[in-house]
């Protein structure tokens, strides 16, 4: 499954942002100290940047567009990357003159192309109408005791959710399955719902998402038992390609992928889609196999009874668990790309917040070996928060902070700057005349009064103190 159009323009968006600022914010510094500016040169040729960047769009655009390739991280962060190169000397294009580089048009071009990328991402979903449910395959389904694949979705007051997961199993392209729900003492209409879409429903009073899976798995009857979470989407051909994996493999235990985020911010569903992978990978390095994601795996039954099951006490990373178990009876395969679409409320506050919730339990069981079964895993109902709708905040932080780029650097206020050091200069003169003036004024006033004092004096007091020298040559 592909991530949304939505999740791939918030990356290009973000990296042209990056790439943007870092480059002004360089060539700002380089300016303001007075250094060579960051220059490319090839054989005497000075290549601006904006040519480096539609070279990129023409490689990851282009290549990728015409040759129908998937357009993974790498390719979409090199997408934004050209387009925030290309952009930022838009000037260039037309005049090639340096000194417009600051120039506001440019700035203004650069702000007008994110402004309706912007408005995209943040444009709020329309909620669709259901039309023509394929819930009828579901309803009118005879019951048999003899599935090939049964159905687990353990559920805990998932009124809110359990309608969308159970309606993307009406539309699978492979319908011969047992639905099983396992109600874990609810006490909204969770088990209303389940009954409305012709599920077994499968009462559990001990709560936890252990003895949820434990009880659904040891009422199924399937041959293969998949299992996915109640606030999860699944992809039309997620049966046929497990019942497929089992079909060619008979020493496959037990097979599984990854899953995408259906909502939470930006961040969270851009972390999950690109780098879960890795986390699984440094999982496996730990363990020494694969490990599966709750939403999304399948097991034999028979390995799954050889085994014990789940640790039903484990109130978290019960999937986990399990796979480390089934190695010993059987093949374990994970697909990083065969991926399900889950709710994200548990990322609905960020990443970081999602990350301290997870990574314990997680770190303790892969590094230490130690499970943590009494685990405390807060409820939560909701997948909006506050951190979402402001997330045009760091968007406009960065508008403010290029435009005071520009500001700062533009050459019409540059020259603005001179004229008032010109200013200064002229006039500084002019005050050190003026306080001269004072000083002479001040040394004639002493001169005069010292003039004054001295004819106030006697003669003799006069002459004496001329000292004059005695001389008889007139006498």
């Amino acid at each position: 499954m592909q991530n949304s159009s939505r999740e791939k323009l918030a990356l290009i968006l973000i990296t042209y942002w990056v790439t943007i600022l870092i480059a002004r914010s360089l060539i700002f510094y380089f300016e303001n100290k007075r250094f060579i500016e960051p220059l490319i040169i090839i054989k005497g040729f000075h290549i601006y940047h904006f040519i480096i960047g539609l070279f990129l769009l023409l490689i990851f655009g282009g290549v990728f567009y015409l040759l129908g390739l998937k357009r993974n991280f790498f390719s979409l962060t090199f997408l934004g990357i050209g387009l925030g190169l290309l952009f930022d000397e838009l000037s260039f294009l037309f005049d090639l003159q340096l000194d417009d580089y600051w120039g506001m048009r440019n700035f203004l071009a650069i702000v007008i192309l994110a402004f309706p990328l912007s408005l995209f991402l943040f444009w709020p979903k329309k909620k669709q109408m259901e039309r023509n449910l394929t819930l009828g395959r579901i309803f009118n389904r005879k019951q048999s005791s003899h599935y090939f694949i049964s159905i687990v979705i353990p559920a805990f007051n998932e009124e809110k959710f359990l309608a969308k997961t159970l309606q993307s199993l009406g539309s699978q392209t492979y319908q011969d399955f047992e639905l099983i729900v396992v109600d874990n003492n609810s006490g909204d209409k969770t088990r209303e719902i389940a009954e409305n879409f012709g599920a077994k429903v499968v009462f559990e009073s001990r709560r936890g998402v252990g003895w949820a899976r434990q009880a659904g798995f040891q009422a199924a009857k399937g041959k293969i038992i998949a299992t996915t979470d109640a606030d999860t989407i699944l992809p039309q051909d997620w049966l046929e390609r497990i019942v497929r994996e089992f079909q060619k493999d008979k020493n496959l235990a037990a097979f599984g992928g990854l899953y995408i985020l259906d909502s939470g911010t930006f961040p969270s569903k851009l972390g999950v889609y690109y780098f879960l992978y890795l986390i699984w990978i440094w999982d496996r390095l730990f363990s020494g196999g694969w490990s599966f994601a709750g939403p999304n795996f399948a097991v034999r039954r028979e390995a799954f009874l050889k085994v014990g099951g789940f640790a039903p006490e484990m109130k978290l990373g019960e999937d986990v668990y399990i796979a480390r178990k089934l190695k010993a009876v059987g093949r374990v395969k994970l697909d990083p790309h065969f991926r399900v679409k889950t709710s994200g409320r548990r990322y609905k506050d960020g990443v970081l917040r999602a990350l301290c919730t997870y990574a314990p339990n997680r770190i303790t069981s892969t590094v230490l070996r130690r499970e943590k079964f009494n685990y405390h895993l807060s409820t939560i109902r909701t997948e909006t928060s506050l951190l979402q709708k402001s997330f045009f905040l760091p968007l406009m932080a960065a508008v403010v902070f290029l435009f005071l780029l520009f500001y700062f650097s533009n050459p019409s206020i540059s020259e603005a700057k001179s004229v008032r050091l010109i200013k200064q200069g002229v006039t500084s003169p002019v005050r050190e005349m003026q306080k001269n003036t004072k000083e002479m004024q001040k040394f004639v006033m002493k001169a005069k009064q010292g003039i004054k004092a001295k004819r106030k004096l006697r003669p003799h007091k006069i002459w004496q103190s001329q000292k004059l020298p005695h001389s008889n040559k007139f006498f």
